[in-house]
């Protein structure tokens, strides 16, 4: 396919479809297969890591086409990784490289002799220092493998930039926006933030005054490997931690953090009935569809009303409303 701004726009374009109906792992997968139909390379790997000046340091990362050793093999040589040491020296700036001529490192050779590496380019949306960044190296194997042009590497250079920030857009479930005042995170099975952490800091960073770096609070990393609901009352918040099928590759989580509400201080059946009166039905309905007796849906009803201090539907179905998403 012929690269310009026909072929860019159309990436952007369907990016921007995408990003209403994929996570972020299921729109970087998306735009790694496509890319690679367009640049013409036959594998990656990509995710998010950190330029530090000692090297690189990778949080989360998935392979298309690669033996599931590459990922360990790398981390064996990663402080000769040639691609590292570019990217540092010229941030914003892709890096290349090249088995049969420049630069070599023991460690570079025995990667690109072992996994049949020829022509090697990475891009990185990011700078040296700054918190972790959406990267993308693409493989072209064998010795027949064609150099990358420097059109190409300016396309795959914008692409990874633009990737990044529609990225930032897709923390929540698609097709289940978070209710008002919620904030949704991506972080590692390490607690090193993804995507969101900004927002985050932004909406609720008064809750830990001394909190710094990428990393979670202790209090919410003690969390990320528990998938539920956690009420966090000395904290006035509600964290739901989830790790949908699709993330367990990548070792992802999602938590959604909100304010405390005092419907999330109702038992787990209280809850069910508040939120079926607070749909429009009868007494009689909720207790056939909890299979409840009707006498047991109305001491519940007076209870739930005692406890979030209304004494009608309207404010109850308020009150509900405010942590549906």
């Amino acid at each position: 396919m012929s690269l310009g701004i026909a072929s860019f726009s159309r990436f952007i374009a369907q990016m921007n479809d995408r990003v209403r109906t994929e996570d972020a792992e299921g729109l970087a997968r998306w735009a790694v297969q496509d890319l690679s139909q367009t640049l013409g390379f036959d594998a990656a790997w990509y995710g998010w890591a950190q330029l530090l000046p000692e090297g690189v340091q990778i949080y989360a990362n998935a392979t298309v086409n690669l033996p599931d050793g590459f990922y360990d093999y790398w981390r064996t040589m990663s402080d000769q990784d040639l691609l590292a040491r570019s990217m540092i020296e010229n941030p914003g700036q892709t890096a290349l490289y090249d088995r049969k001529q420049g630069r070599q490192t023991d460690g570079m050779v025995g990667l690109s002799d072992t996994f049949g590496l020829a022509k090697i380019i990475t891009a990185m949306h990011g700078r040296p220092g700054r918190v972790t960044s959406f990267y993308l190296s693409s493989y072209r194997v064998g010795a027949t493998g064609r150099a990358w042009s420097e059109e190409e590497r300016d396309y795959l250079q914008c692409a990874v930039d633009h990737l990044s920030g529609a990225m930032k857009l897709t923390t929540t479930e698609p097709g289940r926006p978070n209710p008002a005042g919620a904030v949704t995170i991506l972080v590692n099975e390490n607690g090193m933030g993804i995507l969101g952490l900004s927002a985050l800091r932004e909406q609720m960073g008064e809750i830990w005054p001394s909190w710094q770096g990428d990393h979670l609070p202790e209090q919410l990393s003690r969390l990320i490997n528990l998938p539920g609901q956690h009420i966090l009352p000395d904290r006035d918040l509600v964290v739901l931690v989830d790790q949908p099928p699709r993330f367990q590759g990548m070792g992802l989580r999602r938590l959604t953090l909100r304010r405390l509400n005092p419907v999330d201080m109702l038992t787990n059946r209280e809850r069910e009935v508040a939120r079926a009166l607070s749909d429009g039905k009868s007494h009689k309905e909720v207790a056939r569809l909890l299979g409840l007796a009707p006498a047991t849906v109305r001491n519940q009803t007076q209870s739930i009303y005692a406890k979030l201090g209304v004494d009608n539907r309207a404010n109850l179905a308020a009150m509900v409303n405010q942590v549906r998403p």
